[in-house]
C-alpha cells in the first residue's frame, strides 16, 4: 500500500520534472529558433514634410538580421513614381544611404503625396514613407 509520504514525494518529483521539460522546451524556443528579418526605416530628423527648392531628401537605413547574407532590392516613389533605386547586400549590421531627387514640375497638383522606400528582400518585403503636405 502507498502511504501519504510516498503520494507526497511522487506529486512533487512530478511537478520539478514538468518544470525542467518546460525550460527545457522554453530554451529551445529561444535559442534554435530565430526567425530571421530586416528593418527598415527613414530617420525621422532627415527630412521635411515640406518641399525646399523644389527637391525631396531624406536618410533610409537598413538593419540586416537575416543571419547570413543578403540581397535587396530598393524603390524609392514619389506618389506611384518610381524616382529611385538601389540593389545591394549585406552580410548583417546596418547601412544608411541619403535620398536626394529633384520634384516634377506639377508635384503642386498632386499634393499632399506620399515619399516611399519599399525594401524587397529573399522572403518579406518592407515600406516605410512619409508625406509632402506642401511648400514652405
Amino acid at each position: 500500500m502507498i502511504t501519504k509520504n510516498e503520494i507526497d514525494r511522487i506529486i512533487i518529483i512530478g511537478i520539478f520534472v514538468s518544470i525542467l521539460i518546460g525550460l527545457l522546451v522554453t530554451l529551445y524556443f529561444i535559442l534554435a529558433i530565430r526567425e530571421p528579418f530586416s528593418v527598415l526605416y527613414i530617420k525621422p530628423d532627415s527630412y521635411s514634410n515640406y518641399i525646399v527648392n523644389n527637391t525631396v531628401s531624406f536618410i533610409y537605413g537598413v538593419r540586416c538580421l537575416e543571419g547570413k547574407k543578403t540581397r535587396y532590392a530598393a524603390e524609392i516613389f514619389l506618389g506611384d513614381i518610381l524616382i529611385g533605386n538601389n540593389t545591394f547586400e549585406m552580410d548583417g549590421g546596418e547601412k544608411e544611404w541619403v535620398v536626394s531627387a529633384d520634384l516634377p514640375a506639377d508635384i503642386d497638383t498632386r499634393l499632399p503625396v506620399k515619399v516611399k522606400v519599399v525594401l524587397r528582400g529573399p522572403t518579406n518585403v518592407y515600406d516605410v514613407h512619409f508625406w509632402l503636405k506642401g511648400r514652405k
